[in-house]
């Protein structure tokens, strides 16, 4: 081969790696990809998706709504990957050591969650001004979620649905939000999943 076509190929695998090697390749290669509900599942036309603006940056968002947004479209990540580092740049340091925990206490369980949010409700929302440095926002949620082995790499239960009402209250982190804090206000649904054969 000439010099140029193992520069081609050695710049082709560079790449590869490096998608690999992003948080989302990572979760991944670690569990196999989430799909859709297989055999043994209702198959269930899913909704438009609310994190498909959302772009994970390394800075906390300017407005409240897009911090909880940001929030969200962290922990499913993080759930489904078992890595809590996903979350730490949208949350005060109390909020990163409950979801480290709970992640840690799912690994300890030898299961994954894979979640997908079909509704996101912003119900209130405060306005805050420039000297605030903290705010509220109370939303309804519907989540659809299942468990997934982490020793099979396979989903482990059937899809459930949970309904939330839930308050975030947000911290000022420079000139942005992260959520400080989280409480489930309302829940209703499934809260265990059935388990597949």
């Amino acid at each position: 081969m000439d010099t140029r076509t193992l520069t081609r190929y050695a710049l082709i695998s560079a790449l590869a790696a490096l998608v690999l090697m992003t948080p989302a390749g990572c979760a991944r290669a670690k569990n196999i990809s989430p799909s859709t509900p297989d055999e043994g599942t209702s198959a269930v036309t899913p909704a438009p998706d609310p994190f498909e603006d959302i772009r994970i940056a390394s800075k906390p968002s300017t407005e409240p709504i897009d911090a909880v947004r940001a929030y969200l479209r962290a922990v499913h990540d993080a759930y489904f990957s078992l890595e809590s580092s996903m979350v730490a740049p949208f949350v005060a340091e109390r909020q990163w050591v409950r979801e480290d925990a709970y992640i840690q206490l799912n690994v300890n369980e030898g299961r994954a969650i894979e979640m997908t949010l079909d509704e996101f409700l912003v119900m209130q929302a405060a306005a805050p001004g420039a000297e605030a440095t903290s705010t509220e926002v109370t939303t309804e949620e519907r989540w659809r979620w299942r468990y997934w082995g982490i020793e099979t790499r396979r989903p482990s239960t059937a899809w459930a649905t949970t309904h939330y009402r839930m308050l975030y209250t947000l911290a000022r982190a420079g000139t942005g939000w992260v959520v400080a804090d989280t409480q489930v206000l309302e829940q209703s649904g499934e809260t265990t999943p059935t388990p597949l054969p």
